[in-house]
């Protein structure tokens, strides 16, 4: 008797389609993978885990710049500090839809905030405000811990995939050294 790979996904054409190709691939077939050439790769925001309202790591940024505009109030009339004092999250959503539809005109001031929000911080201190922020943040609409906020079914397909001899790896719009401290413990993938 064989046991189901992945028990969190339901009997459907994704599903089938997954196993069908890790049958195909880790076979002996003319399809079959040698194991050293095996790679997936998975996208982190809204695939691994949320990212509605906002991104996490997006949050985490405005965490910071809040803190920056109440040790430096002066900030606080100025973007992207202004919008995060203010929670005005829809000024974050407007710089990117017009970022998308080739408008960049207020990205440039949001780069600007971000790169200024961890400035002159060194890589093992940002992992470590990241690994907190991670453990202790809670999801805004889902008031729980953002990491219970991973897929459960992405988690056990990464897990699935190992067993089969892949190598996985994430690749992500958000930071690498955001992602780091966590990355083992809650999706099985070395930092």
């Amino acid at each position: 008797m064989t046991t189901d790979p992945l028990p969190g996904w339901k009997d459907r054409p994704a599903k089938r389609a997954v196993l069908e190709f890790v049958e195909r691939t880790c076979g002996t077939g003319p399809d079959a993978v040698p194991v050293e050439e095996r790679v997936a790769v998975f996208d982190n925001d809204g695939t691994l885990w949320c990212e509605k309202p906002m991104p996490i790591q997006l949050d985490f940024i405005i965490r910071r710049l809040v803190q920056m505009g109440v040790e430096q109030p002066e900030l606080r009339e100025r973007q992207p500090w202004k919008a995060s004092y203010e929670e005005d999250y829809g000024w974050f959503g407007r710089v990117m839809a017009e970022h998308y539809a080739g408008n960049d005109a207020d990205l440039g001031v949001l780069a600007a905030g971000v790169l200024s929000a961890h400035a002159g911080i060194s890589v093992e201190a940002f992992e470590e405000q990241a690994d907190q922020f991670l453990r202790s943040a809670q999801h805004p609409q889902l008031g729980r811990p953002y990491l219970e906020c991973v897929y459960a079914p992405m988690v056990e397909l990464i897990g699935y995939l190992q067993e089969e001899g892949f190598s996985c790896y994430i690749a992500s719009g958000g930071g690498r050294d955001f992602m780091r401290p966590i990355s083992h413990e809650v999706y099985g993938i070395p930092r």
